[in-house]
């Protein structure tokens, strides 16, 4: 069986939200049920996934990987710059075949005190996910532009403004499927609990 590992921060982290919706990985896992799907999100920035990169997606030899890192990290103090950010993600790639890599640019926040000058921060990290796919020739879904171009982007997002709502999720999940080359025909979703 084919594996994905989605790799990232707290936007893959979690199976279901505090509701009991599905998120990023039980949705893709519900679609390609012939595929071993593992969540591999945890951390907040890419310098502490580079720290786990190995046991978390290089010991599970996958054959494909999201890597989806940036919206939290641009909302952090200590995150890490937009230089380092490149580093890291680059070396992600770098030990991976390019053409299993999934990049997803980092997502906008709304409903935040300070959202215009986070959103453009987050706008350089998004850039440099474009820069990235395009130098190392990964598959991209530019999550950013995506959500820029939703006219119902309010709805993408649950009441924080960071977390992605069911429909944020459907929509990356589509977009992975896309990718891999799937119908991008999703099951009913289910609660969990």
């Amino acid at each position: 069986m084919p594996v994905l590992v989605c790799f990232g921060d707290c936007l893959t982290a979690r199976e279901v939200d505090d509701k009991g919706n599905e998120r990023l990985t039980s949705r893709i896992r519900g679609a390609l049920d012939e595929w071993i799907v593992i969540n591999a999100g945890s951390t907040p920035t890419s310098r502490e996934g580079v720290s786990r990169f190995q046991s978390d997606v290089l010991s599970y030899q996958p054959d494909y990987v999201t890597i989806f890192f940036g919206t939290q990290e641009a909302c952090l103090i200590d995150g890490s710059d937009i230089s380092e950010f490149e580093r890291n993600i680059g070396y992600m790639v770098n030990n991976l075949p390019p053409e299993r890599v999934i990049l997803i640019s980092p997502s906008p926040v709304i409903n935040e005190e300070n959202a215009s000058v986070t959103n453009q921060k987050i706008e350089g990290y998004a850039e440099r996910i474009r820069f990235l796919a395009r130098k190392f020739g990964t598959r991209h879904i530019d999550l950013w532009q995506l959500i820029h171009e939703s006219r119902k982007s309010k709805t993408l997002y649950e009441k924080d403004g960071v977390q992605l709502s069911s429909r944020g999720y459907k929509l990356i999940t589509k977009e992975v499927l896309k990718s891999l080359g799937r119908k991008t025909r999703l099951k009913p979703t289910i609660k969990l609990f």
